[in-house]
């Protein structure tokens, strides 16, 4: 266990508490009593043992070994293999609540071929390095990667030449034309389609550059990729004026689509281009309609999940993309954040550790493990905070400053814990016990969320 860290917590609820060991996915509701023997004892058998918690604690493997959860540091063996090229901060859409006010910076930053192509022949070098993994390319930007059309297109085909086996993946807005869909259907393996729900939210929230609707658009998209059986999630942004609406549009991508995954987020903007917290009762409004939202996707078969309630996750980070990927932006900076585009971007300075120059991509790994590091500092602010081994101290754009500046989030994200591990509870009996060999367990920071569809959010752990 880390240094002052707990490893048991006692979250109050309904007048009792759920006792909760992270580490060992196990957690109960105790009374009073039951919470103070188990709080005093530890992860070690009392002086005095009641006989019967102890057999309790024993059939619910409490003492068992915990998963590992070593701190990130930066080694010899820091070679990526997936390459992520943010293209351009331009768009063909104006989403109300764009973090990057794509299409409406007064200066365009587009991608060069130079950087392009040095992003995938350093990946594919440390591929190569590495003997065994693929690797992958993915497209995203602060803006939709497909209006730099023809970038893509060239990136694509010299990927595939000079590695066969890359994986061509991209978070996109779906809206493209025929020509482009036959294309992604050909070429990709894996797609992230940014969609809103029922048409009535995605028109006023995702609105086209002139205002025009853009439901029937996107539609067409998830038609095409369902016909060609291409893994694609969707991924929900939710308002307070659309929250009410959530499991309603949940239910529809249930019904209408073949997506694997949805992933649900809060808006984390006040407006285009300004990062903000949400208000807690918009956090409270939003954990309610998620968790509808959630079981809705649980009759369907679907995974539904908001990226800072995992508790299916131990791990040391809350995103992993620092540590797998060579993040480059359109002006050739090396950074830490998907959301990070150019310079243009409010985040570049403190999340920017690399350049790519004259061809080469050149990591400053001081930069990069200061960086993690500031990500340790800020979540031993959590300790506290019963999901702190989860949530690992929030995505760092997401709580720019320390725990009070980030009180709706943080809420959000208590709220959706504590009820999914009541609903795991609730379905197992009483006890859930998520995690039964420790041993035969994913490594820390690789556990089996890390391969859950996802928007590739920083590659958030879950």
């Amino acid at each position: 266990m880390m240094s002052g860290v707990p490893e048991i917590y006692a979250i109050p609820f309904g007048g009792k508490s759920v006792i909760y060991r992270p580490r060992r996915h196990t957690a109960f509701v105790g009374n009073g009593a039951l919470v103070r023997y188990v709080l005093e004892r530890g992860l070690e058998p009392a002086a005095r043992a009641d006989p019967d918690i102890e057999q309790f604690l024993r059939e619910a493997g409490f003492d068992r070994p915990a998963l590992a959860c070593p701190l990130p540091q930066l080694d010899s063996r820091f070679r990526p293999t997936d390459a992520v090229l943010l293209m351009t901060n331009r768009c063909n859409l104006r989403c109300t609540y764009c973090y990057a006010n794509a299409g409406d910076e007064p200066r365009p930053a587009d991608m060069s071929w130079a950087v392009a192509k040095a992003v995938i022949d350093y990946v594919v070098g440390n591929s190569r390095h590495a003997g065994a993994q693929a690797p992958s390319l993915t497209f995203h930007g602060g803006g939709e990667p497909t209006v730099h059309w023809d970038l893509l297109v060239r990136a694509v085909a010299y990927a595939k030449a000079v590695e066969p086996c890359t994986r061509i993946s991209m978070s996109s807005n779906g809206i493209w034309t025929e020509a482009q869909r036959r294309f992604v259907c050909r070429n990709f393996a894996d797609v992230s389609l940014s969609m809103d729900g029922v048409a009535e939210v995605q028109n006023r929230q995702r609105p086209r550059t002139g205002g025009q609707d853009s439901a029937a658009d996107v539609w067409q998209s998830i038609r095409a990729l369902d016909e060609a059986a291409v893994e694609y999630g969707i991924r929900m942004t939710v308002l307070p004026e659309s929250v009410d609406r959530l499991a309603e549009g949940v239910r529809m991508i249930c019904r209408d689509t073949k997506a694997r995954a949805v992933q649900v987020e809060p808006t984390f903007t006040s407006s285009r281009g300004q990062y903000s917290d949400i208000d807690c009762g918009f956090a409270d409004a939003f954990s309610e309609r998620f968790m509808e939202a959630w079981r809705v996707g649980r009759a369907a078969n679907r995974q539904v999940y908001y990226s800072g309630a995992r508790p299916w996750v131990i791990a040391p980070v809350f995103c992993q993309a620092p540590l797998k990927a060579a993040v480059a932006t359109a002006d050739g900076r090396l950074v830490t954040c998907f959301e990070v585009f150019s310079e243009l971007s409010t985040l570049a300075g403190g999340f920017t550790v690399g350049r790519i120059r004259d061809g080469r991509v050149e990591f400053d790994r001081a930069s990069l493990q200061a960086f993690l590091d500031e990500q340790q500092r800020r979540r031993q602010e959590c300790v506290d905070c019963f999901c702190y081994w989860h949530c690992c101290g929030d995505c760092a754009t997401r709580r720019p400053g320390g725990r009070t500046a980030n009180a709706g989030r943080c809420r959000a994200t208590r709220n959706i814990t504590l009820a999914m591990l009541l609903a795991f509870m609730e379905e197992s009996g009483g006890l859930w016990v998520g995690l039964r060999d420790a041993s035969a367990a994913a490594p820390a920071g690789c556990n089996p969320a890390d391969r859950m569809p996802a928007r590739r959010d920083g590659m958030s752990a879950g």
